[in-house]
């Protein structure tokens, strides 16, 4: 029984009679419900005529604060419909290339049809641009490696090897692996983000200096130019998978490899059709790492 409801009807209906047969309540429930707010209030808030029930004088202003409660109390109710049916709701993600056309598409498909009223904005791009959109609050969660948000919260998904890619007919190309001191002194061509994370941390790492002659955005175009023999490169593992490009595909000795995950910024704002994403991604992760 809602009190305030049924103040509101007898206000409009001056009866306690129909406010009974309105709300589906008995006379008795409704004369009881109306004492008992008015000792809450202290004040008489009705009185009988021949009318009906009339207001007693003074107390529009509280009829007026019933109504703002009544509408308050809609809103809360519909807030938490949604937040329980996830009945709407806008999730910005950002990706980088190699999983924006392997993983992703089946993760976002599959939550759909969950939720078919959640609304979705991709951003495809490089480490430094995600990085920076979603700490600018433009982004909701980015899926990318591990070493390249060391300050947000992340949740690890899979490892991905990092590979030596060389044209055809490369000297490297004869050699089933490769050590990462023989591609020293190679005409390398840099892929998206430079030497800012994993590849440029492994060249510090173990002292390797290759000829950086070219800087691509593209990952594809890269490949395209490896292909037509303009150097050697390295990239992950996933972009290659059934990448197009006629090129020769090596692993390192040392097996390199980066964690692929989703970061995102764990703030009280965060919504929660974002945290229900999430936590669909750790379930998808863990029922496909069992098949």
């Amino acid at each position: 029984m809602n009190k305030y409801e049924i103040i509101l009807s007898v206000c409009e209906t001056h009866s306690i009679s129909k406010t009974a047969s309105k709300l589906n309540y008995t006379q008795s429930a409704i004369s009881q419900a109306i004492k008992g707010f008015e000792k809450e209030l202290g004040i008489t808030l009705f009185r009988r005529s021949k009318l009906g029930m009339d207001l007693m004088p003074n107390t529009e202003e509280i009829i007026e604060s019933i109504k703002i409660i009544c509408k308050e109390e809609r809103k809360m109710t519909q807030l938490a419909a949604n937040i329980a049916n996830l009945d709407s709701g806008n999730i910005r993600i950002g990706t980088i290339q190699s999983i924006s056309y392997h993983w992703l598409p089946d993760i976002l498909k599959q939550f759909s049809e969950d939720y078919p009223n959640i609304c979705f904005e991709l951003t495809v791009d490089g480490f430094s641009t995600l990085k920076e959109k979603i700490l600018s609050n433009q982004l909701d969660c980015i899926f990318v490696s591990q070493y390249s948000v060391p300050n947000l919260p992340f949740i690890p998904l899979d490892k991905d090897e990092l590979m030596l890619v060389t044209p055809i007919g490369h000297p490297l190309s004869e050699q089933i692996s490769v050590s990462l001191s023989d591609i020293n002194g190679e005409n390398f061509l840099l892929s998206s983000d430079g030497l800012d994370y994993e590849t440029g941390q492994i060249f510090k790492l173990n002292n390797i200096h290759p000829k950086i002659q070219y800087c691509l955005n593209d990952d594809f175009a890269v490949l395209k130019m490896v292909e037509q023999g303009f150097g050697i490169t390295i990239l992950p593992k996933l972009l290659l998978h059934n990448a197009p490009f006629r090129v020769c595909i090596r692993s390192f000795t040392e097996h390199y490899s980066r964690i692929l995950g989703i970061a995102y910024n764990k703030t009280p704002s965060c919504a929660l059709a974002t945290l229900k994403f999430l936590d669909y991604v750790q379930n998808w992760n863990r029922s496909h790492s069992s098949q």
